[in-house]
């Protein structure tokens, strides 16, 4: 593979390529008064004016080669360790352009140049290597290429003239903004651009082994609390479906392991507990998402490998919550009713991220019959209160503002997820309740 120098390589490998073959060709008998030079400069810094002669490389434009664009990909394995150099594989764009310090020079040039190339449709290592050598005929050659590592690249160069329209050149001459000048165009494939950097390599295989595994995916139907309320993160849940039990099986929520939870596996049903042993750590309220995996052991002593997958079940884990008015509140008495601003403690179970969307909702709790039960709702702080490098917190502060004073009914909403209301004995709702 080539180093970063291996663009720089081609164009002085095109150059010396040129030049030996003006060489063989006599061309200075020919350009006697003015001799014959080939360049690599962008055309904006060719002097127009000079009295000698010459022919000019031009990179004008690369592509990505499309045999070559994802081989070898990933570099990098999943906890971001790199295990490959994969190359970077360009084809390169060449403008051969012909300058002309008599009558017929550039013509001359050109039509050599275009003979030269037609000649040699590719180049091998040996060619290269000798192309890039350094020696006192080559004083514009920088000796840095020769060990740009071109030659030993797995692709040898492949040289193709481009049919290029009237259009196409016009359009390529107006870019550059210079007067063109008689010219050929050519692609130059492939370059194969690599870097040397350490790599995890793992040791060789010490010994296989081959399993049998029947096709038999875990499926997930249906998942609902045994008592059938509210999913809440102290719940027992039922998990119903298909495939389900195997001789290892995960239960991951939200990608999180959760099998500790676990107390009966079926082949249609499974029951498990968030809280047992301790509700998983970084576990939000919301749209959850679940999923059986049954790990395949492999290896000696068996080791659990990726097996096969259930599909994902959504659930809404609703929060616990706890409320506490705060002291300080202030009072204003419009039309003879006292209206009341001030914040609410609220503590939460699972902790709350700073992206979570985060509301208190406050229903009148026992309101007369003769009109509609009062409601308001308030958001809680950009980020929810929550100041790095911490990622969550169990409590938030509310304000509430202009609430007319009264008991109500409160309910914290974690993105679609709402703590329950309690029951009393009268079927109404009891609580919890807040005087604000």
């Amino acid at each position: 593979m080539s180093s970063a120098l291996g663009l720089a390589a081609v164009a002085a490998t095109l150059q010396q390529l040129l030049e030996s073959g003006f060489a063989e060709l006599k061309l200075a008998d020919v350009l006697a008064s003015t001799g014959a030079l080939v360049s690599c400069l962008a055309p904006d810094r060719i002097d127009r004016s000079a009295d000698q002669s010459r022919l000019n490389l031009y990179l004008y434009n690369q592509q990505r080669n499309p045999g070559w664009a994802n081989l070898g990909l990933p570099s990098r394995d999943s906890r971001g360790e790199r295990v490959g150099n994969p190359a970077l594989a360009l084809d390169l764009y060449f403008l051969v352009s012909a300058y002309g310090a008599e009558d017929f020079h550039s013509e001359i040039l050109l039509g050599a140049a275009m003979q030269i190339l037609h000649e040699t449709p590719g180049l091998g290592r040996e060619a290269i290597k000798a192309l890039l050598k350094p020696g006192p005929s080559k004083p514009s050659l920088p000796k840095e290429l020769e060990l740009a590592g071109l030659a030993d690249q797995l692709e040898q160069l492949r040289i193709t003239p481009l049919n290029h329209s009237m259009d196409e050149i016009a359009r390529i001459w107006s870019t550059i903004q210079v007067p063109a000048r008689p010219s050929a165009a050519y692609q130059v494939s492939v370059v194969l651009l690599e870097v040397q950097k350490s790599q995890r390599t793992p040791l060789p295989v010490l010994a296989r082994n081959l399993y049998a595994v029947p096709l038999r995916s875990p499926r997930l139907d249906r998942v609902e609390t045994i008592d059938g309320a509210p999913i809440l993160p102290d719940s027992s849940l039922r998990l119903t479906g298909a495939n389900l039990r195997a001789q290892s099986v995960q239960l991951r929520l939200n990608g999180l392991d959760i099998s500790a939870g676990i107390s009966q596996l079926g082949n249609d049903s499974l029951q498990f507990d968030l809280l047992a042993p301790a509700l998983p750590e970084g576990l939000q309220a919301g749209v959850c998402t679940l999923q059986v995996v049954h790990p395949q052991l492999m290896g000696n002593p068996p080791q659990p490998h990726s097996g096969q997958e259930s599909n994902l079940l959504a659930l809404v884990l609703n929060p616990q919550a706890g409320f506490s008015v705060e002291p300080g509140a202030s009072s204003q008495v419009v039309d003879g009713q006292t209206y009341r601003s001030g914040a609410i403690s609220v503590t939460c179970t699972p902790a709350i991220g700073p992206r979570q969307r985060v509301r208190l909702l406050l229903n009148e709790k026992n309101p007369p019959a003769d009109r509609a039960p009062r409601a308001y709702s308030f958001s809680a702080v950009d980020g929810n209160g929550v100041l790095p490098p911490a990622e969550s917190t169990s409590s938030v502060t509310i304000e509430y503002r202009h609430v007319l004073q009264g008991s109500y009914l409160a309910r914290l909403q974690v993105d679609a997820g709402s703590s329950p209301l309690n029951l009393g004995a009268d079927g109404r709702f009891s609580g919890p309740e807040v005087s604000p």
